[in-house]
């Protein structure tokens, strides 16, 4: 790393920054709770007076899918008449909207759960208007945060997609309740408590840990194209591509535990591709043949990529997918560089830093799990755990429309609305898991170029990149469950860095080969653009995301 790729990284790294904080999410959202038991489940409200009632939002708490059955009083005959006896309210630390439409004084509500998590009511007129109850104070927690309440509900104001899961564990957490989601290992969930516990819980609170891992992935990108390709246009355009792309600027934004996992995947094969450049390095400088003793220098980036990949299986089991990779390439290497006494020295190493360690840390990351299972202390709580883990991703019977089979995910088959919100009667704020098309599409021929340099030419550069590609991708080929394009973005990540290798290729082979790289990123950075209302919630006028159907099953925006 010379003082020009410092100069460019920081200038990729603020520009992402800048578009990835925008409108990334309200910094504020009804936090106290009103809590229904069956000692307290009824809420009854008085308005003084006969009053057009529109609507309720409720923005609910930690517990999902909560029901109620509301009434009106009827002053005539004296009596409750129910007006919706299963009125549910579904999306966590979300404002959900309850239709009323009834002229009255007195409405009922009745939760019908064990039990209810409200963290805040806002009742509307017919018209629209903002009206609080005579007895509001019979319920301070549910209307003391009254101007919290937005003008148009999108994912600036709640919850989106799996943030439902992720965000609400990551809160449980903190708040050491029973933890709801548990369906993945949990180091991931701990990181966005993190942005919790800083700036509370709200859209820009459980979302700020995402933004700030998606942004050192893309520095994890620069110094691993620098490792591989020792040019610095290379290493700026590959990083480039990751700065530029659609799916990593959503998964920075979300808080889901992808970005996470990716970013653990891709800095455990740097730093065994840096223990292959250290022992060739060192194997150039030595001068005795008969030095027994593998240098620290050697030692120590196969230790760090053993302690990375404990926490990217930590936070998700996709880093079992990647450990094999990586030790696929760790036996291909070391057995080829390195005398049989020496194999044996490494293997056992080997145990201590991709074995022990990361069972270590996986079962630590089960410490704030409470409540889901029964369990005799840390260790067993992390095999229940996992055993429940296994069996819920085995059993997985489910269906999605935007779900997606592996083989569509290159050629972006299928993207993934996140979120889909009318702001007014023409425009929309869309959120849409998606790659860029200029950077998916331009990378298929790529792959199918370094195979050809690997398997043809036995270019071992080549080699390490398809290894590490095949690796994220094929043991999807075999998963029967339902799958999600954003399953890709790991492979995606070493699509990009074959990408560099081919414009690597380019430059030092043609004369041409620089302004052509020049030509496609400036071509990558508009396509970047032209879909970033739609990947980014701007809202936007909805004809100009219908137009963005470049294929046919495209839904980007509804």
């Amino acid at each position: 790393m010379k003082r020009n790729d410092y100069v460019c990284l920081s200038v990729l790294l603020l520009i992402f920054a800048v578009l990835a904080f925008f409108r990334l999410g309200n910094t504020y959202a009804p936090e106290t709770s009103y809590t229904a038991t069956s000692e307290n489940r009824d809420i009854v409200l008085d308005f003084g007076e006969y009053t057009d009632i529109g609507s309720i939002s409720v923005f609910l708490g930690n517990l999902n899918t909560r029901h109620l059955s509301i009434s009106v009083f009827n002053e005539v005959t004296g009596s409750w008449e129910v007006i919706n006896g299963d009125a549910a309210v579904e999306s966590v630390f979300a404002w959900n909207k309850l239709d009323i439409n009834y002229y009255v004084r007195y409405i009922g509500l009745v939760s019908t759960d064990d039990k209810a998590v409200f963290n805040e009511f806002v009742v509307q007129k017919t018209d629209g208007t903002i009206i609080t109850p005579e007895n509001a104070s019979d319920y301070p927690e549910l209307f003391d945060e009254q101007d919290m309440f937005p003008e148009v509900t999108t994912y600036m104001t709640g919850t989106m997609f799996d943030e439902v899961y992720h965000g609400r564990t990551a809160y449980e957490f903190i708040h050491k309740l029973p933890t709801y989601e548990t369906t993945h290992p949990h180091f991931g969930k701990i990181l966005i408590s993190l942005g919790i516990r800083i700036f509370g819980m709200n859209p820009f609170g459980w979302r700020f840990m995402s933004v700030i891992f998606g942004i050192l992935i893309i520095a994890v990108m620069y110094v691993f194209a620098k490792k591989l390709f020792n040019n610095t246009i290379i290493a700026t355009a590959s990083a480039a591509l990751l700065t530029f792309d659609c799916m990593h600027y959503t998964l920075s934004r979300i808080a889901t535990i992808d970005i996470f996992a990716a970013f653990f995947i891709l800095l455990m094969y740097y730093f065994m591709y840096e223990y292959f450049q250290k022992d060739i390095s060192y194997r150039r400088l030595k001068t005795s043949k008969k030095d027994k003793k593998i240098p620290r220098d050697v030692l120590l980036p196969l230790a760090l990529s053993g302690i990375t990949m404990a926490f990217g299986i930590s936070t998700k089991w996709t880093g079992v997918y990647a450990g094999a990779g990586l030790g696929i390439l760790f036996i291909w290497y070391t057995i080829d560089h390195f005398p049989a006494r020496q194999v044996r020295q490494l293997f056992l190493f080997c145990c201590t830093f991709f074995i022990v360690i990361p069972l270590t840390v996986y079962t630590l990351s089960f410490i704030p799990v409470v409540g889901y299972t029964e369990y005799n202390g840390l260790i067993d709580k992390a095999i229940q755990g996992s055993i429940s883990m296994f069996d819920y991703h085995h059993n997985l019977v489910a269906e999605h429309y935007y779900s997606s089979p592996f083989y569509e995910w290159p050629i972006i088959w299928m993207p993934l609305l996140d979120a889909n919100d009318m702001v007014n009667a023409t425009d929309v704020s869309a959120v849409s898991c998606m790659g860029n098309p200029a950077i998916w599409w331009a990378g298929i021929p790529c792959v199918f170029f370094l195979i050809f340099r690997w398997i043809i030419k036995r270019d071992k550069k080549a080699g390490f990149l398809c290894i590490s590609y095949l690796a994220q991708y094929v043991p999807w080929m075999s998963i029967g469950r339902i799958t999600f394009i954003y399953h890709y973005f790991p492979a995606i990540l070493f699509v990009m860095l074959m990408m560099g290798y081919t414009m690597d290729f380019i430059i030092n082979r043609f004369k041409w080969g620089k302004k052509a790289v020049i030509i496609y990123m400036i071509t990558a950075i508009i396509v970047f653009f032209l879909f970033f209302p739609v990947v980014s919630g701007l809202p936007v006028y909805k004809e100009y995301g219908l137009r963005l159907r470049w294929l046919k099953d495209w839904i980007l925006v509804l």
